[in-house]
């Protein structure tokens, strides 16, 4: 576990921030004076300043009623008061003799005047003399009143960003360490696993431990070696049967599965410079030599003569005969298989038997096409098959429709008979023959084609395979989709030019998995919880699947709000329309009632009486030789309630990558505006860090530079959004959804009772509102994932696989 603090940020209440409707417009920005003690925090933030009257700025500057107060000795900027306004904005250190004499009063807008986020700029005389004035609005973060507050500022409110994640990577699965001897002992309240934090008393004659996560009594008879010593145990399960792929003592026979595309777009060309002679084009040369007897020139008058045109199936050949050879001279105990599609399945298997074809109606049927897969024979190793699969490989043709779904679902069946197995798909277009179909207008006939993939992709994780999908640069092959079966089973997405494919399939070959059916369970002091999860529990469970070297997740938890005195504990009342927002933790709170949550049944102790919370995570995974083990890792960390100590103390490679993969999946749920947000909120807590922290600059800036890419895509197609339809699909557009043409009439009807009310009373009952919420939810993730371009749906899912380390300066 890698944490974003030393410390953990103990609030009393979640504060706010707003961002202004041009900080949103302009999307994520940076100054041009970065290494400097005027680093921007936000367009023009850092600009924002007092003056007794007008006073000379520049372009970016901001001309305020009443000058700044001065800091002669402070060391970071600290956040004031604006005059006749409620909120605060941050001031720089500066001295009176720094500050320029005021000019002639000059007739303008004064600060107060104005709506707050709005501002006079007065721009200075230039080195010429000459003057020129205008006015300009300017954006500026600034805090806002706690939920419930008033605040006349334009923009929205957003929870302020904090400290308070946690990072796990698995790479260390491959060694296991302190195996230790008998069963993990459980917490029979909150499932906590006995560590060397737990303290055992003697009451009675009985052993009594007292859980530090949740304050229950356990009895227990353990002997002295049976406790815990170390912060990270594993614990053996079960042992391994066999070794079946390629484990810790084995050799690596895992198997790799190329899907190739042949499908008729798979013979569009890219010029190359130069005459490039590809294995296999002979039999392409004794094609046109037949149409052409006399040899005459064909080339067009001015045509470029000294190029090579190679089509896309041409380097997917190229790039998959070379990983070939590299296997044979590297891995050569591994296996492997090719299948094709067009708009049949050709299973060639390793090249030494004879293919297998599916065709007609059975491209339809699931489970048809799940046998077919199953019952195949597994290929001998590459060393054995090099040369009869790389003739088959160079005997495909382009032509036909694309069955990709259908290919997927045998490829993966087949896959499924060795763990560890690696199935990659290479395509340029959407699956349109078959199950999996991406070409079909209608809700229904799409969910049910979202829906196969996500159940592909659950049983390639279940099997222990690593599916990866590769799309050929400029197409449009629904990557949103495809990429869902990636993100599921712990592969790769990409999108390449043609000429570049050898690379990608050796980048994909390296990341080797090395666990699978991998659970992480993550649990929290009873006082904590964790945000981004509907049941804001101290504890959760993620189903990761397959694991690489490369994996990580992050965690962000939260502090539950303590009773009041002198009143019972008691559920929070959210408020309907604040429940969704709140819940994807875009508004601040202070977090549920001490007593929420499933494991909440006894009175933990006031963490504000305590020096350092228990953090604790059980990982239980199958190692490729079939072994099953828990890994614990237990943490105590110290607590503060002062922001700035917690600040001081950050990791920025956690917060970058919890930052990236958080947005993604916002991102992934049509949540564009919650994923802006909290792209927003990070990137303002990051800054704050860098400027009393100059060591920390380059890795501001490394944040800025690896987080920046998402945002703009996504802010790209909410600007679409706006030009095509005239709005967007907001998380508050609910005006006029019954009019729209893209809900179904069913939906549309229940739309108009709800906002009618046309109910007795004269009000919608609430469960009509709740599935109005619903319906106006799933419809802007449905319209805004049929509208997702293959770029940016590979921009999602890099970002969902950002790896801490990459945030590194």
């Amino acid at each position: 576990m890698e944490f974003a603090s030393t410390h953990v940020y103990n609030y009393d209440n979640s504060d706010e921030e707003c961002v202004s409707d041009e900080e949103l417009e302009h999307g994520m920005t940076l100054s041009d004076d970065e290494d400097s003690s005027d680093e921007d925090l936000g367009p023009a933030y850092d600009n924002l300043r007092g003056a007794s009257s007008a006073v000379e700025v520049t372009d970016a500057d901001v001309v305020e009623k009443d000058a700044d107060p001065v800091y002669d000795n402070a060391e970071e900027a600290r956040y004031t008061e604006i005059p006749g306004s409620s909120s605060l904005v941050s001031t720089k250190k500066r001295r009176h003799d720094e500050l320029p004499p005021p000019p002639p009063p000059a007739p303008r807008l004064t600060l107060a005047a104005m709506p707050l986020g709005e501002a006079t700029v007065h721009v200075s005389a230039n080195k010429k003399g000459k003057e020129r004035s205008s006015m300009k609005k300017v954006s500026h973060w600034r805090s806002a009143p706690p939920l419930g507050g008033s605040s006349h500022a334009e923009g929205k409110k957003w929870r302020r960003a904090d400290t308070n994640v946690v990072s796990i990577r698995f790479n260390t699965l491959t060694s296991p360490s302190n195996m230790h001897t008998g069963d993990p002992v459980y917490c029979r309240s909150c499932q906590a696993a006995l560590s060397h934090l737990g303290k055992i008393t003697t009451q009675g004659g009985d052993q009594v431990w007292l859980c530090e996560f949740c304050g229950e009594n356990n009895m227990v008879d353990l002997m002295p070696e049976e406790i815990p010593q170390k912060d990270d145990v594993t614990f053996m399960l079960q042992p391994a049967p066999t070794t079946t792929a390629s484990g810790n003592s084995g050799t690596d026979k895992s198997l790799v599965i190329f899907v190739v595309d042949i499908s008729g777009s798979m013979c569009v060309t890219t010029e190359v410079p130069g005459k490039v002679k590809l294995r296999g084009t002979e039999r392409l040369h004794r094609l046109n030599r037949s149409f052409n007897e006399l040899h005459e020139d064909q080339h067009l008058p001015r045509e470029r003569r000294n190029v090579t045109f190679i089509s896309r199936l041409q380097g997917v050949q190229a790039a998959v005969d070379y990983q070939l050879s590299e296997m044979e001279r590297e891995f050569s105990s591994r296996r492997v298989a090719l299948v094709a599609f067009n708009n049949e399945v050709e299973v060639i298997g390793d090249g030494t038997d004879v293919p297998l074809t599916i065709a007609g109606d059975k491209l339809k049927d699931k489970d048809v096409l799940k046998k077919a897969g199953s019952e195949l024979s597994l290929p001998k190793s590459v060393k054995e098959t090099r040369k009869a699969l790389s003739e088959k490989l160079f005997e495909l043709e382009e032509g036909g429709s694309t069955a990709l779904g259908p290919a997927l679902l045998v490829a993966v069946s087949m896959a499924s008979q060795c763990v560890g197995s690696k199935v990659i798909i290479c395509t340029d277009g959407a699956a349109n023959v078959g199950v999996g179909r991406l070409d079909l207008v209608g809700d229904e006939l799409r969910q049910e084609s979202e829906l196969f993939y996500s159940e592909v992709g659950q049983m390639a994780a279940d099997k222990g395979v690593s599916v990866s999908v590769i799309s050929i640069k400029g197409t449009d092959c629904k990557m949103v989709e495809l990429g869902k079966v990636a993100d599921t089973t712990g592969g790769q997405v990409n999108i390449v030019d043609p000429l570049k494919l050898t690379q990608e399939f050796g980048n994909i070959l390296s990341e080797a998995i090395i666990a699978t059916n991998v659970t992480a369970t993550f649990l929290l002091h009873k006082g904590l919880y964790i945000r981004h999860e509907s049941s804001q529990d101290s504890k959760a469970t993620r189903n990761i699947g397959n694991v690489t070297g490369e994996s990580e997740i992050t965690f962000e938890y939260g502090v539950r709000k303590q009773p009041k005195k002198h009143q019972p504990p008691k559920e929070d009342v959210i408020p309907e329309e604040q429940e969704s927002l709140r819940s994807r933790g875009s508004l601040a709170e202070a977090g549920p009632s001490t007593a929420s949550g499933s494991n909440a049944t006894k009175t933990a102790p006031d963490i504000d009486k305590l020096t350092e919370l228990p953090f604790q995570l059980q990982i239980t995974y199958t190692d490729l030789e079939g072994a099953q083990a828990m890994r614990v890792l237990t943490q105590a960390k110290p607590i503060t309630k002062d922001r700035d100590v917690a600040e001081k103390n950050m990791n920025v490679n956690v917060l970058g990558a919890h930052t990236a993969k958080q947005s993604a999946l916002l991102a992934l749920e049509g949540e564009y505006g919650a994923a802006r947000m909290n792209v927003h909120m990070n990137q303002r807590l990051v800054s704050r860090h860098s400027k009393s922290h100059v060591a920390s600059r380059p890795a501001y800036k490394k944040f800025f530079s690896s987080i920046k890419p998402l945002e703009t895509r996504i802010h790209q197609q909410v600007r679409s959004e706006r030009d095509t339809r005239g709005t967007t699909y907001s998380d508050e557009e609910d005006a006029d959804a019954e009019e729209d043409d893209n809900i179904r009439n069913e939906d549309r009807l229940l739309l108009k009772t709800a906002s009618e009310g046309d109910v007795a009373g004269g009000s919608a009952p609430p469960q009509f509102k709740k599935k109005q919420k619903g319906i106006l939810a799933a419809l802007k993730k449905r319209s805004r994932r049929a509208e997702c371009s293959d770029d940016m749906a590979k921009d999602i899912y890099e970002a969902v696989r950002a790896p801490s380390k990459g945030f590194k300066d």
